[in-house]
């Protein structure tokens, strides 16, 4: 029990030090590469998303400004300015062509003269110096360029959001005459927003000055909710709508975001871009898992690995520790135990035991005439024969140099004694089938146990009977009490 409970604990400490040194190592690893993987999105991706959106957003842009300025420098439009607006369908097909031509959600014309709103469909209206929505008209012809990006409510379309690419239009004489250009869905920006966040996997959206979002892949956001009053976010609301560009991170939802933010000075928006942190740590999460559950599966062989080790290391101690080397027959230690099991089994059933010790006649003569190998043989050739002639209940043991000593229980001296007289029989006729000048045999005592006896009173007196087999002529048997 000692040893098998030494045995586990070997196991378990050897358990308890790989799981510690795997869960360390696989640990350390994670960290660092989470610790990697964001230092990477804080420094190059997020920002490199930015300005590739950006990037994208002002290529996106160079074309309505290019059709804005045609319709601004075509002829057509300011011949038909200055021949007095007559005919307007004429103006109205014109705008229906580019408007078409050019897949844009919608194109305007207003007279500097007139004040007469057109588009595609007709006159809209006339625009008022005191009507604030139209504040946009008056304030181009002061405007520093020739063409301004503003987003507003389209009114030719339902009040959608438009982003609104306006021209100035200029007599040959330097003299402004008008305003053109076209307007681009706030949608299709959200479908373009889309397929960023598609391509970069993060959450891209767009907001203006006062925190309230413009474009965003859901549209029921769009004009309808702000930064300020959102949850996570709201944190660093200032910080963003008070500086150009950074990086930020907020928490939400028991979750880090990392953001990047920049202004659009061509749109007068910030762009946004998120990536929350458990999402980019997912790929090393997991592959933490895999190695966790790899190192869990190296740790359980290698323990059924020791402990089938140990188990075989210790089952061969324990023979080495019970059995003699040349016989593999029980030594005189392990003999010692089994024979106060054999006493207290006797006791319990109230039986009776008998001992024998005996040993190989002329084995010193065998020894000295034939070597010490040759003795050895003979020993292992005796241990054999007894063996296959004693008893399954039968003790057997070596006690030292050629004697042998053997336990026979539930049985008294006189059977003793039988038994052993057909084992010498055996013994001496197999060892002598090769006739030989040195003839091969043993000599036993027996005795039977008595009340107080002990494991060397009990062999004192087998020993003794020896003695007397061996005073009246060897290989033969004498028992007694």
């Amino acid at each position: 029990m000692q040893i098998l409970t030494s045995r586990w604990k070997l196991v378990i400490i050897l358990g308890v030090i790989l799981t510690i040194g795997f869960v360390a190592v696989n640990l350390a690893n994670y960290y660092v590469s989470s610790n990697s993987v964001r230092s990477a999105l804080i420094h190059n991706e997020l920002p490199l998303t930015s300005n590739n959106i950006y990037s994208e957003i002002q290529a996106s842009l160079l074309r309505p400004i290019y059709i804005s300025s045609l319709m601004a420098n075509n002829t057509f439009v300011k011949d038909w300015l200055f021949e007095g607006e007559r005919y307007p369908e004429k103006i109205t097909k014109y705008l229906a062509e580019i408007r078409s031509k050019y897949d844009v959600s919608s194109t305007f014309l207003v007279s500097g003269k007139t004040l007469h709103y057109y588009h595609f469909d007709g006159i809209l209206k006339t625009v008022s110096s005191h009507v604030p929505k139209d504040d946009w008209f008056f304030s181009m012809e002061s405007h520093a360029g020739n063409y301004r990006v503003e987003v507003d409510s389209n009114e030719a379309n339902h009040n959608h959001l438009t982003i609104f690419v306006n021209h100035k239009l200029h007599a040959d004489d330097g003299t402004f005459i008008g305003v053109t250009g076209l307007g681009l869905d706030v949608v299709s920006v959200a479908n373009m927003i889309e397929r960023y966040k598609e391509s970069y996997q993060r959450n891209v959206y767009f907001i203006d000055r006062s925190g309230q979002i413009k474009s965003h892949p859901d549209e029921s956001m769009i004009d309808q909710v702000n930064i300020h009053k959102m949850s996570g976010i709201a944190a660093v609301a200032q910080v963003i709508l008070a500086g150009e560009s950074g990086f930020l991170a907020y928490e939400i939802e028991a979750d880090t975001v990392l953001l990047s933010y920049r202004y659009i000075p061509e749109l007068d928006w910030f762009l946004l871009v998120e990536q929350r942190e458990n999402e980019a740590l997912r790929p090393i999460r997991r592959a933490l898992y895999v190695n966790m559950v790899i190192s869990g599966a190296i740790t359980l062989l290698v323990l059924v690995i020791c402990s089938f080790a140990i188990h075989r290391f210790q089952a061969s101690l324990e023979k080495m520790a019970q059995t003699d080397k040349l016989t593999g027959l029980m030594n005189r230690q392990y003999f010692d135990v089994l024979f106060a099991h054999a006493l207290d089994s006797m006791v319990r059933h109230t039986s009776k035991i008998s001992l024998v010790i005996f040993d190989m006649d002329n084995f010193k003569q065998i020894n000295d005439s034939q070597g010490h190998l040759a003795g050895d043989r003979l020993l292992q050739s005796t241990a054999v024969l007894l063996k296959e002639h004693v008893r399954k209940s039968d003790v057997i043991a070596r006690w030292g140099g050629d004697e042998f000593v053997i336990l026979f229980p539930m049985c008294d001296a006189e059977t003793a004694v039988r038994l052993m007289e057909e084992i010498r029989g055996h013994i001496f006729s197999s060892l002598n089938e090769n006739k030989t000048d040195i003839l091969v045999s043993i000599s036993a005592g027996v005795a039977e146990y008595q009340a107080g006896d002990s494991c060397e009173t009990l062999l004192a007196r087998a020993d003794k009977r020896l003695y007397e087999a061996k005073r009246q002529g060897r290989n033969m048997v004498a028992g007694g009490l």
